[in-house]
């Protein structure tokens, strides 16, 4: 026992007064303190554990302005996608979908994506003029519409059985999904005036001759002459020439400017 309580302290001696042992032993040190640094230090500041975080405020509905002010005060920026989305419950304009999402907590600075909503998609009413109600019915369908009530009309040329007009007209633009009214020819004439043909009459000579068939002017839309008319000259009505219609119907044109 002696012996190796003797051999212990040689040894012990030996490693205090060796140079090389000493320097092994520091950099062993070294390497753990090194070690545990990077592990509870370096790494938790690269990956955020160090950084103020925040939550997201919820900017659903808000407009640019509101925003701003909203993530200016929460701590954070926006970037406003160039690609909106359709929405019947967010008006065009607002927020429809953000990123990080509202109640989610995140680094202080980082910039929150927003997508603007378009509002409620809108669709031209297609023109059906001279088509099947069969016809009719395909081509709402594939224009996002729904036909509606089919209402019997009269025309002095268009055959019982195929449309006249759609209500609202065709061109106006209405709500995805909205019904349209299916105006279709029966060949009843009864108490109905027929609209006859004002193309390339002066609007101003147009409205006695509408009063006097007891017609009322609807919308007028101004457009750019192609051929060289005179300002104020019609160009179109809707409902078209030949329709038949009850007294006070309305009557839109297009007109150049």
């Amino acid at each position: 026992m002696s012996k190796l309580k003797s051999i212990l302290n040689k040894l012990v001696s030996w490693i205090k007064k060796s140079s090389i042992v000493k320097a092994f032993l520091f950099w062993i040190v070294l390497i753990v303190v090194l070690a545990f640094s990077v592990d509870k230090i370096v790494l938790p500041v690269f990956s955020g554990h160090f950084a103020s975080t925040g939550v997201v405020p919820n900017l659903e509905g808000l407009d640019s302005i509101a925003v701003e002010k909203t993530l200016d005060s929460a701590g954070f920026k926006c970037e406003w996608l160039e690609e909106g989305r359709y929405s019947a419950q967010v008006p065009a304009g607002m927020v429809l979908v953000q990123l990080p999402a509202a109640g989610r907590t995140a680094k202080l600075g980082r910039t929150v994506k927003l997508t603007k909503s378009l509002g409620v998609r809108e669709v031209e009413i297609p023109d059906l003029r001279g088509k099947s109600q069969k016809q009719a019915e395909i081509s709402l369908t594939r224009a996002g519409l729904v036909q509606g009530e089919i209402v019997k009309g009269a025309h002095a040329s268009i055959p019982r059985g195929v449309v006249i007009r759609t209500e609202p007209m065709a061109g106006n633009k209405v709500r995805m999904g909205d019904t349209i009214k299916v105006v279709i020819s029966a060949g009843a004439t009864t108490g109905k005036v027929m609209l006859p043909s004002f193309e390339g009459e002066i609007m101003d000579d147009v409205y006695p001759k509408l009063e006097k068939l007891g017609f009322q002017v609807g919308r007028i839309k101004r457009v750019k002459g192609e051929n060289g008319e005179r300002p104020g000259t019609v160009l179109e009505t809707a409902p078209k020439e030949g329709d038949y219609l009850k007294p006070d119907s309305k009557i839109d044109f297009v007109i150049v400017d």
